[in-house]
């Protein structure tokens, strides 16, 4: 069986894949293909994985993967603080958000701190749309809310009919990660240059 996480990302992906690899018999990662230009999907079996960007491969895992051995889990958050951490991470130098930006929304301009939130909201609600969409008429998933994620994470492992060491899962969902940080750097004159022009830098309130 392969377990696959669907998620906008800023849910606590992490989380999940590290309690995850308590599960018994089953592999667990976070984004271990991401970088993959070729075999992007190809899991190995008894495996789940975590990744935000799966919710763009949806079609590929329904053609690959038959939902009688494969389970899908769709991790939330609630989607105004998701916005949030996503725009204090805007300047990352591989961003999702600035990408859809730019390249969906077809933006050309430096956003303001206003648009680039709702960019980020935009963003969110259209990959709901798709996960719900690809998930209407399946039973062969659980949803797992960050704000519930202990007893979500265990009604998810039920679901899937899995088991594991409890204690160790339990003290990985307890546990932050991968929290959103703003760019502190220090400005030099060029930096401050670059960051009057460059849309991976824009003025947070």
């Amino acid at each position: 069986m392969r377990v696959f996480v669907l998620t906008t990302g800023r849910a606590g992906s992490t989380t999940f894949a590290r309690a995850s690899q308590h599960i018994d018999g089953m592999t667990a990662g976070h984004e271990t293909r991401a970088r993959y230009l070729t075999g992007r999907l190809d899991y190995p079996d008894n495996h789940i994985e975590a990744d935000n960007r799966l919710v763009w491969f949806l079609g590929g895992l329904d053609r690959l993967f038959d939902d009688a051995d494969t389970h899908y889990v769709y991790l939330t958050r609630d989607p105004d603080a998701t916005a949030l951490s996503y725009r204090e991470r805007w300047h990352i130098r591989v961003s999702i958000v600035r990408a859809f930006y730019h390249g969906m929304l077809m933006q050309r301009e430096k956003p303001a701190p206003d648009q680039a939130l709702l960019a980020c909201r935009r963003f969110i609600d259209a990959v709901d749309d798709n996960v719900r969409f690809f998930l209407k008429g399946r039973s062969n998933w659980s949803l797992v809310r960050l704000e519930n994620i202990e007893e979500d994470f265990l009604a998810f492992m039920r679901d899937a009919g899995l088991h594991g060491d409890m204690t160790a899962i339990r003290a990985e969902l307890g546990a932050k990660r991968n929290v959103s940080k703003r760019d502190k750097k220090k400005g030099t004159g060029l930096r401050r240059l670059l960051t009057r022009f460059s849309s991976s830098k824009i003025d947070l309130p």
